[in-house]
């Protein structure tokens, strides 16, 4: 019994330095350019189940009293800032700072406003009126019909008088891009395009009082998983035929690197941008990327996430089938205060609206 005991511990020692190997591909992945190293950023995607593994170890090795513990604790003390923007505590905020005007922003990602063309479009504009925001982002700001667009734009005149909108992809039946509407005067806009079919930012600069501030509104390289592509999958996976799924396994894997790797230059020309802007920074929307990434972590630089520093716990804001991502996010300018961010959870689109709150001095 002694003898099993033995193999059991030594057996769990190296599951344990296998995760640490791959929580730590997971942190360097989020350093690495996907061009350069693409299956690294697969460890990042997973990072928060190498996290919780770790986690796990941690208490298992702490009950039995053994030393192997120090393995996943210096793990978690050198890695801190990557650990805590997975499970956060906004330790930052025991720290209150007083703010002459708050600013409330909504990034939202609303599925080519397919929300008009169902029964929830009262519902929604009743959520954007209550919500009040000061600045309102969407990406995937699309219509097939002209009809639903005018519609649409005229509710959002009644409590935003100023816009921004760029279409990437339009034709006379629809159109695919981003919008943002404010309170305030946007008095300059520029587009930063991308080699993309689909996906773009935007900038404006819009005058808050006698202070002017740059809104980055992006939506980054998605990863073109198609309904048929899904559907397979799942038939693959119901029907537990190993080839098949083998198989397309490896085309989702393929579209998946594809996609990393375009996301990783549109992040580098974004940053390019952000550090060139003569304001402050306001940088929010759809990253199609997690916060252990190089895409977030490129984009973000030294801005300030709303969500690490107000909010607790696990972030997802995109939800498919059991699949909870956090991939839009809102980024400020570290001058700003920082007071919350929440993720209400309405089903307008597959994403869910992120509402931040800074303060400004």
């Amino acid at each position: 019994m002694k003898f099993l005991r033995s193999i059991i511990k030594h057996l769990l020692l190296i599951i344990n330095i296998l995760v640490a190997v791959c929580y730590l591909f997971g942190v360097v992945s989020t350093f690495v350019p996907p061009y350069r190293m693409v299956f690294l950023s697969y460890f990042g995607l997973i990072f928060p189940l190498f996290a919780v593994a770790n986690i796990f170890f941690v208490i298992f090795w702490a009950i039995r009293k053994k030393w192997f513990v120090f393995i996943s604790v210096a793990l978690f003390v050198f890695t801190f800032s990557h650990l805590n923007n997975c499970f956060t505590i906004p330790y930052k905020s025991f720290f209150k700072q007083k703010t002459e005007q708050k600013i409330k922003i909504l990034s939202y990602n609303i599925s080519a406003m397919r929300m008009v063309r169902t029964s929830q479009k009262e519902n929604f504009f009743k959520f954007i009126a209550e919500t009040d925001a000061d600045i309102v982002c969407f990406q995937e700001f699309g219509y097939y019909k002209e009809k639903d667009r005018d519609n649409f734009l005229a509710e959002m005149k009644k409590n935003y008088p100023y816009r921004h909108i760029w279409y990437k992809n339009q034709s006379k039946t629809n159109s695919w891009g981003v919008a943002t509407f404010s309170k305030f005067p946007i008095i300059f806009k520029k587009k930063i395009d991308f080699d993309s079919k689909y996906n773009v930012s935007v900038f404006s600069d819009i005058v808050i009082n006698n202070d002017t501030v740059r809104v980055f509104n992006n939506h980054l390289e998605s990863n073109k998983f198609s309904m048929a592509d899904i559907k397979k999958y799942q038939s693959a996976g119901d029907n537990l035929s190993g080839s098949e799924l083998k198989n397309i396994s490896s085309i989702l894997s393929q579209k998946l690197g594809d996609a990393y790797k375009i996301r990783a230059v549109q992040a580098r020309i974004l940053a390019g941008e952000i550090k060139k802007s003569p304001y402050k920074n306001i940088v929010c929307g759809d990253f199609n990327d997690v916060p252990s990434s190089y895409v977030y972590h490129k984009v973000k630089g030294n801005l300030t996430d709303l969500f690490t520093a107000t909010s607790w716990g696990y972030k997802y804001t995109f939800y498919n089938k059991g699949m909870l991502v956090g991939i839009d996010h809102i980024l400020i300018d570290k001058s700003f205060v920082p007071i919350s961010l929440t993720i209400p959870h309405k089903k307008f689109s597959d994403h869910y609206p992120v509402i931040g709150v800074f303060g400004i001095k």
